[in-house]
């Protein structure tokens, strides 16, 4: 499957949304894909060459060798909303495509994380360099997956993206439609990055690395505007004519929050297309 041709070839393993929107912010011309997921799109896009692969089974990852990566975007999910789940998602998911890659010559592997391993809950501001969580098993299985993929040896960068998201706030409109409203006090802050910054991002970082430029080994993907859910909702609500209510029914918590920040996408000089939720929204 090697090609012939100059292309520098990208390989996105567990190829979804975000895999797609990358292939597009890249130039066809210049790189080639190969997009591996468990079952293949209804609606292809053109520009990748898709195999069905599983990263929960390490046999049908030989396509790998096959064809020689130059980059290697990773973006994985838990197989179930449980602990098991994200063990076997996240850690074991992790562990199979870092044997699949051993002895492959890669110039950096970008590996999509989750701001979630953050140990923050009280609303401070969090960097690259905040302490981790030491407990939740979500957060333990994300932090496990991204240890397996430094520990390979290889050039890794790992972007933890915020709440991802695109127009349609569906998640804030559906908790509105059941009554569920925030207050303004406690402000309880909420953190976003669009979907398409999130392949902009990817595809900035990919570049960079071509150009020689210095690529950091942990960017938090976020737009740097931290949000009380409170207005996020009030905005929301002006803008589809919904009328809060006059007494606001909480649900049950815990408020778990953080702001984070994004110093380090802000140096490699990345532009946001949407650097807020209202330009998003």
């Amino acid at each position: 499957m090697a090609s012939m041709d100059n292309k520098l070839r990208v390989a996105l393993i567990g190829c979804g949304d975000i895999g797609q929107r990358l292939s597009d912010e890249l130039s066809s011309e210049r790189y080639r894909f190969l997009g591996l997921r468990r079952s293949l799109p209804e609606v292809a896009n053109g520009a990748i060459d898709w195999v069905q692969a599983d990263y929960l089974k390490p046999e049908t990852l030989d396509v790998l060798k096959e064809f020689c990566p130059d980059y290697v975007v990773i973006t994985l999910k838990p197989t179930a909303y449980s602990e098991s789940g994200y063990r076997q998602g996240y850690e074991q998911g992790a562990a199979n495509i870092a044997a699949a890659l051993h002895d492959l010559l890669i110039k950096r592997i970008f590996y999509v994380s989750s701001t979630r391993v953050y140990a923050e809950s009280a609303g401070a501001w969090v960097t690259e360099d905040s302490p981790l969580a030491h407990e939740g098993y979500a957060a333990l299985s994300l932090i496990a997956a991204e240890q397996t993929m430094v520990q390979t040896g290889l050039p890794v960068t790992i972007v933890r993206f915020a709440g991802i998201y695109d127009g349609r706030a569906q998640f804030y409109l559906n908790r509105m439609k059941q009554g569920l409203w925030s207050p303004p006090e406690p402000k309880v802050y909420t953190n976003r990055i669009h979907r398409d910054d999130c392949a902009g991002f990817l595809a900035h970082l990919i570049k960079m690395s071509e150009q020689a430029d210095t690529v950091a080994s942990v960017y938090n993907g976020s737009d740097g505007s931290p949000t009380p859910r409170y207005e996020l909702e009030q905005y929301l609500a002006s803008r589809e004519g919904i009328k809060p209510p006059l007494q606001v029914l909480e649900d049950s918590g815990p408020y778990d929050h953080k702001r984070i920040a994004h110093n380090a996408l802000q140096a490699s000089g990345y532009q946001l297309k949407f650097p807020s939720y209202r330009d998003g929204y």
